[in-house]
């Protein structure tokens, strides 16, 4: 029976969570020494889709209740016990750190976007803005228009700059951390997590409501909370594809038994023929070269040991805990 894996625990004994995972499963935890992985049995070949991802948010939230949590990754399914306690022993240490970090925390998200009701600010507070809205109307004029949306963006950065700074400094006060997200569009300021610690979590959310009174008309907030901290806890569990470690493998010109000593060699020794720098006139030489970097990269993380063996059996064996986005 396999192990639908959720998070992993600070825990020295065993820990049941009742009866609320995939299938009506109990979620229970599978210790090393002191930390735990929280898990409900599942079929190998159980296929885990929209339910799933809904009671695996749910059990993360039950969990947080009790325990600090590094949250998994959905889908992730160990073969069986002994494989689970593998995954604990390779990284023992690194989830022991991360467990201390986020110890009695959980996480804000906060996104931050401009008020419809912007545009009006800016004219009621820009006279020149005014004028030139006025005669860009009046005249139909295209140059005139493009000037306007120039003096508009100016204005919002500004404003973008200082109301930032205002908003990090009182939010961070109230936090551990935080972690801004790429903004994408032009609408939004910011969206990031903030690691809060439990006792000040009422009080981040009467900050976040203060700061909504001070900027209203200007700004739009949205918080969602409390979650597992997902941005905090870099530590993630994955599977490697075999048909991406085959290709890394004939990329390279490895055998099916290789060690990490092997894999630099040949990689330097690729680097030195394949480097974009000494073919300038060769249009595939980049190519090859990030094929072969990509390669090397792939083959580094999923061998961590002095040998490894890239069958296709073993491959698919294989749990990594890895950093997550390295």
């Amino acid at each position: 029976m396999g192990k639908y894996l959720y998070g992993i625990i600070n825990s020295e004994n065993k820990q049941s969570f009742g009866n609320i995972g995939v299938d009506n499963g109990e979620v229970y935890s599978v210790q090393f020494e002191d930390v735990g992985a929280v898990v409900s049995d599942i079929p190998e070949n159980h296929e885990v889709g929209l339910d799933e991802v809904k009671i695996h948010e749910a059990t993360l939230r039950k969990i947080m209740e009790t325990h600090a949590v590094i949250p998994m990754n959905f889908g992730i399914i160990a073969k069986d016990e002994a494989e689970t306690k593998k995954v604990l022993k390779q990284a023992r240490m690194k989830l022991k750190k991360t467990l201390e970090k986020v110890d009695n925390k959980l996480q804000i998200n906060v996104k931050i976007s401009w008020d419809k009701g912007i545009l009006a600010d800016i004219l009621k507070e820009n006279g020149e803005i005014r004028k030139l809205t006025r005669e860009a109307k009046e005249k139909a004029d295209q140059s005139l228009m493009i000037e306007l949306g120039r003096k508009v963006k100016l204005v919002l950065d500004k404003w973008k700059s200082e109301y930032l700074e205002d908003i990090k400094s009182s939010l961070k006060s109230l936090s551990d951390e935080l972690d801004e997200n790429k903004v994408t569009d032009q609408d939004t300021l910011m969206h990031a997590a903030f690691l809060v610690n439990k006792k000040r979590e009422q009080e981040f959310y009467s900050k976040l409501e203060e700061l909504e009174k001070k900027y209203e008309g200007k700004l739009g907030f949205l918080a969602v909370g409390s979650l597992p901290p997902y941005n905090f806890t870099k530590v993630g569990v994955t599977r490697i594809d075999f048909d991406d470690v085959e290709a890394a493998r004939k990329a390279l010109g490895l055998s099916h038994e290789v060690s990490i000593s092997e894999i630099n060699s040949v990689y330097n020794l690729l680097v030195r023929r394949y480097h974009p720098d000494l073919h300038p006139v060769d249009p595939h030489a980049e190519e090859k070269f990030k094929e072969i970097k990509s390669a090397y990269n792939l083959l580094t993380k999923y061998c961590e040991h002095y040998l490894c063996s890239l069958q296709k059996k073993a491959v698919e064996e294989t749990i990594l805990v890895e950093e997550k986005g390295s």
